[in-house]
């Protein structure tokens, strides 16, 4: 069973563009040296508190720095450009991380961004398979290039000189290309059963009550038997919120503590679904009045926190609940206070992780 990251990442904006651009990186640097198998960062254009535009950029400044944790895009938002622009960089990065990488992509799913790109009224799940369709296209072909669609065209077709290597769009390092992650939120999700249909990874987000993640795990196999296809559940990832302390003592004073890390994050995300019409993500009963989703309620209904026996125990609860997944992927918060973050890590790594793989007889299950 593996341990990934998902970073939104969702800060207080008042700490500061560089302050939250540089702490994020040491976020990195730390979770690949404390035993973390992957990192997954979100791309955001007009949202200071999700301050990264592009996550390509800033993980490759990290390549060199990190040695074997996998460098994953959580999400690129398809519809926001180009098809041609995204296989291009995606390829590159693909080589500069010589494979340590996935490739997660998204409808993005905040409406400032939708504005400035006009697409308020567009349907971004469509866009999202022209646009991959699109991608796919030019990674296993070569020119003379001609992609037709509603959204986007692309054609390299004069200009093509083939023995000085004019025209010709490069190809990833691994074949026939990075693995495809597509997240999933809601109840009803769409995206599960894309994910599935087309054999790509998916994610389950951290921030939605438990029996989302059971319905998720109930459309992905639904759509896996449809097609014909293997369940692959090493290809679907469960996220949570979870807070690992020394003891449960200390991982209640602290979710408590005014300037708790969490408190933030979801002052942040109930605000922002709030506008945006989707507040329903975040709720046990969808018929809960939006007034009831509140910090505490999201810290006392979706976070997981305590020692790491606690909180082991209650992730196999949790994973007998959902479904089998293979990798578990928690979210990253403001380091605030960095030293309580740093040892929620260590503890991750060194003492909860294998206590959970021991609780779901995970030596069994992978010798099974």
């Amino acid at each position: 069973m593996k341990l990934g990251m998902f970073m939104h990442p969702i800060h207080d904006f008042r700490r500061g563009y560089h302050t939250l651009l540089n702490e994020d990186m040491d976020v990195i640097r730390c979770a690949d040296a404390v035993g973390f198998d992957e990192v997954w960062l979100g791309e955001h254009f007009a949202l200071p508190s999700e301050p990264i535009q592009s996550p390509l950029m800033l993980m490759a400044a990290l390549i060199p720095e990190t040695e074997r944790i996998k460098l994953c895009t959580g999400v690129i938002c398809l519809p926001y450009q180009h098809p041609a622009i995204v296989a291009g960089q995606v390829a590159q990065f693909d080589h500069m991380s010589k494979g340590r990488f996935m490739f997660g992509i998204g409808p993005g799913a905040t409406p400032p961004d939708f504005e400035m790109f006009k697409l308020l009224d567009e349907d971004r799940m469509a866009m999202i398979e022209e646009s991959i369709d699109m991608i796919l296209g030019i990674w296993s072909s070569d020119p003379p290039y001609e992609f037709h669609g509603k959204y986007w065209d692309f054609v390299i077709r004069d200009q093509v000189i083939p023995d000085i290597g004019v025209g010709a769009m490069g190809k990833p390092y691994q074949s026939p290309h990075p693995p495809i992650m597509l997240p999933a939120m809601s109840r009803g999700s769409s995206s599960i059963r894309l994910a599935a249909r087309r054999d790509w990874h998916s994610i389950s987000a951290n921030f939605v009550p438990p029996e989302v993640l059971t319905e998720h795990w109930g459309h992905w196999c639904d759509e896996k038997r449809k097609h014909g296809l293997p369940l692959a559940e090493d290809k679907w990832r469960a996220g949570r919120t979870l807070f690992v302390a020394e003891t449960d003592a200390e991982a209640e004073a602290y979710l408590r503590h005014p300037e708790c890390a969490m408190r933030w994050y979801f002052h942040y995300i109930i605000k922002l679904t709030t506008a945006g019409g989707f507040v329903h993500m975040l709720k046990t009963d969808p018929d809960m009045p939006d007034e009831d989703v509140t910090i505490d309620y999201c810290l006392d209904n979706i976070v997981i926190a305590g020692s790491p026996r606690t909180v082991a125990d209650r992730l196999a609860a949790f994973r007998d609940e959902t479904g089998p997944f293979e990798t578990l992927v928690t979210s990253h918060h403001d380091w605030v206070h960095r030293d309580v973050w740093t040892r929620h890590m260590e503890l991750m790594t060194s003492e909860m992780m294998p206590r959970l793989r021991a609780n779901v007889g995970w030596r069994d299950e992978a010798a099974d």
